[in-house]
């Protein structure tokens, strides 16, 4: 598969919310894109900003206290943000669509799991009730739901989490959508229904040609599921590049530190590694770079001066001083 057209294009983009009065950068200038039929991995811990990215996407952060204070986003050349909220719904659901966290809060409890799929459909796709009846029954049936006909009629609370995840994932791609954002499908499963998950989406993607935007903390998932992977930090980009790379030579500290603490099945070790402190807030850090205070390679500019996007190689950038008087480190616009 060649993989040439972007079909979702991040440019500078800063969201702003407001906090006592200030207003603060919860995502500070990020840039990215996905390739036509391309798995991207966003990954970083709580609070990095991944999620408020992807709710940006689909034009769902809320205002007030939220706002998207620079930047575009970029669907197919057009720039979302200038859509209305009319022009929104249209795309929503449609041409891209999104699964959340957590199935039991994102179904509706008091509709049945057909009435929920067949709501996507009768409001994108020309078709009648019972065109969108065997439509959802086929999707039930594609996302390895068994009993279709029957789960149709049952409500969600009759589902366990991993029935309930994939009816999420049936909604999602219902209208077949261009670009899926996958706001970690699986963190609330148990690892034998991760897995059976990971693996429909892999299978759906291949017979689709589904964009996937998988934003995770586990670097498990990314290595099985994405082709690249963008790391985030305090609400930036702090590392992007292909997954082999990330993995066989990544350069970041943070980048490092997350792939350090994943336990090694070879090694028997008394205590698992895990990076010292947390996330600062928003608006805490006004200078210098962000993950400074947690990193094991300090130096006295770390805390002086904002580290650029350096560019490591073709289709490797990475934000960090060290790299500065490298060859190869070479500052991009970002």
């Amino acid at each position: 598969m060649t993989m040439t057209k972007n079909v979702l294009d991040i440019k500078d983009l800063t969201i702003n919310f407001k906090s006592e009065g200030k207003e603060l950068s919860v995502v500070d200038g990020i840039s990215f894109s996905i390739k036509a039929g391309e798995t991207l991995g966003v990954v970083g811990e709580s609070g990095c900003g991944k999620s408020v990215t992807s709710l940006s996407i689909m034009g769902l952060i809320p205002s007030p206290p939220g706002r998207v204070a620079n930047g575009t986003i970029e669907f197919e050349g057009k720039n979302l943000l200038d859509f209305k909220e009319k022009e929104m719904r249209k795309v929503r659901g449609n041409e891209i669509s999104m699964i959340f966290q957590e199935p039991m809060t994102s179904l509706n409890p008091v509709f049945t799991i057909g009435k929920q799929i067949n709501e996507v459909l009768l409001l994108h796709n020309e078709m009648n009730k019972s065109a969108a009846r065997n439509r959802s029954i086929e999707m039930l049936k594609l996302v390895g739901i068994p009993r279709p006909e029957q789960i149709y009629h049952n409500y969600p609370y009759q589902l366990s989490g991993g029935m309930r995840q994939r009816v999420m994932i049936a909604i999602g791609l219902a209208c077949q959508p261009k670009l899926l954002i996958a706001d970690e499908p699986t963190t609330a499963l148990d690892v034998t229904i991760q897995a059976q998950i990971l693996n429909l989406m892999r299978d759906l993607k291949e017979k689709t040609d589904t964009s996937i935007m998988f934003i995770t903390h586990d670097l498990g998932v990314v290595a099985e599921m994405c082709d690249r992977v963008v790391v985030m930090y305090s609400g930036q980009v702090v590392e992007e590049t292909d997954v082999d790379t990330l993995f066989n030579d990544p350069k970041h500290p943070y980048t490092l530190g997350l792939l350090g603490s994943i336990p090694k099945a070879t090694e028997k070790i008394d205590r698992l590694y895990s990076i010292r402190g947390q996330v600062p807030q928003a608006g805490t850090v006004e200078r210098g770079c962000r993950f400074a205070d947690r990193c094991d390679k300090v130096m006295p500019r770390c805390y002086t001066e904002d580290p650029p996007l350096l560019k490591m190689k073709e289709g490797h950038q990475c934000r960090c001083w060290l790299y500065a008087e490298e060859e190869g480190g070479a500052e991009i616009d970002s």
